[in-house]
This record gives structure tokens, sequence and C-alpha cells, in this order.
């Protein structure tokens, strides 16, 4: 993988409320969304495991997890298309949390992901606002962001032993209150695992060299999976397509 360095540590129906964590499919808000049945597409390969623009009021098929003072919720403020899209809203306060994760119904070998996003508020110095992040089981193997400290565009990979390698991806900064397309497509294949990342539609990564040390993926996350990941995201027209 090229240019790798090493850092430091730097709604409700059907609702489940479990140690403080709320966990559903639907938003606790009630919004007035389009409805529409029109859904977003792309030419990326693989079965579709959700196609959605929030326009039916809910996350579903993905899950949301909050707590504290973290909220998900949808939103009629701020889209792409239609009258809506999923906000996710975390702050500085001990245990805020608000993330959608989608399982992908099974281990598999190739997945991608693709959203519109705009960050409308950044979170603490040397910390970040996720864009999308892969899971094998409970760990989280490669995921992009943009960088509060600079607005700068990352991907992060996990290694076998849970060390993080960063590649930077785009210098320039990544203004605040815009919207922009992130897209990232992740093959497990051991130490030959392959990532591509696109950003408002160019290529910025691709290597088939990562060694990502899983054979498969089951998990698609927006949003940061530990407290205290603080900003305010909106997230629209998210594409998620798996292969075995």
């Amino acid at each position: 993988m090229s240019k790798l360095k090493k850092l430091g540590t730097v709604g409700a129906i059907g609702v489940l409320m479990t140690g403080g964590l709320i966990l559903g499919s639907s938003p606790a808000n009630a919004v007035t969304c389009s409805n529409s049945k029109t859904l977003p597409t792309n030419s990326l390969t693989g079965t579709t495991v959700t196609a959605t623009s929030f326009e039916a009021g809910s996350f579903s098929p993905f899950v949301a997890t909050t707590a504290g003072t973290g909220t998900a919720t949808v939103s009629t403020s701020q889209r792409v298309s239609g009258t809506c899209s999923a906000k996710l809203h975390v702050t500085s306060d001990s245990g805020s949390l608000a993330k959608l994760s989608l399982s992908l119904g099974s281990a598999v070998k190739r997945a991608n992901a693709d959203g519109w996003f705009n960050i409308t508020r950044a979170g603490l110095t040397g910390n970040d606002v996720p864009y999308l992040r892969f899971f094998t089981n409970g760990t989280r193997i490669a995921d992009i962001y943009r960088y509060n400290s600079n607005g700068q565009l990352w991907l992060r990979v996990t290694a076998p032993n849970g060390t993080f390698s960063y590649t930077k991806l785009k210098s320039s900064t990544i203004p605040l209150s815009t919207w922009h397309r992130a897209q990232m497509e992740v093959t497990a294949n051991g130490s030959a695992s392959t990532i591509k990342v696109w950003f408002d539609g160019a290529l910025e990564f691709s290597s088939s060299a990562v060694n990502l040390g899983v054979s498969s993926l089951t998990h698609v996350q927006l949003g940061a999976e530990h407290s205290r990941q603080m900003g305010d995201e909106y997230i629209d027209n998210v594409i998620v397509k798996k292969s075995p």
C-alpha cells in the first residue's frame, strides 16, 4: 500500500433499549419525507444490499445505535435529492455516540459502499468525522474520514496485529457544509487484499497489496463506533453492494 505511515493513538417502532443504548432501524423523530420510490444507483458491481435515500422516514435496513447526547435522526434540513437525509449528531460529552450499521447478511469476500455526505460541524482537533467504515465481525478493518485538524481525506487500515496505517488521499481541505460523494470498495484476501476509494468521482486510491489479515467482511458502518467522536453529519443516497 502506497505512502503508509503509522501514527500513535492519536423511532421508534420495534426499538430496543439496552444499557443506555437505543437500537433500532427507525429514527425517534417524526418527519414527513417524499416517500419517493426512486432509488439511487451506481455502476459498482455486486448484489445490492440496500439503496436508500431515507425518503421512507426510516434508516432501514441500517440499524441505529445512539447513547448519551448522540442522536440519529431523519432530517429535512439537508439533502441531495428528495426531502430527507439521515443525520448523525455526536458531542464531546462522555458516552455520546451515534452510528448506523448494516449487516452484509453473511461473511462475504467483497463489498462496496457509496454515499453522499455533508459534514456541517467538525469535531475536536486530532480527531475525525467518518465517511465509510468496513468491519469483519467486531473489528474495523478499513475506513475513510475527514481529519478535523486540516479537513483532509484519509484512509486508515487495521493490520493483523491491530496497529493502524494511514494514507493521505487528498491534501486539499474538504469544506464544511458542502455535499461530497464517497465510494469505497474492499476485497478481503489476507495480505493481498484490495481497497479502492473514489471521492467526488475521482479515484483517490487503488491497491491490491493491502494486508488486512482477514478473508471476509460482515458489516458496513456510517459514523463512529466509539463515543465522543464529535461532529454533525448528513448522509444521503447510500448504496451498499456485496459479492461472495
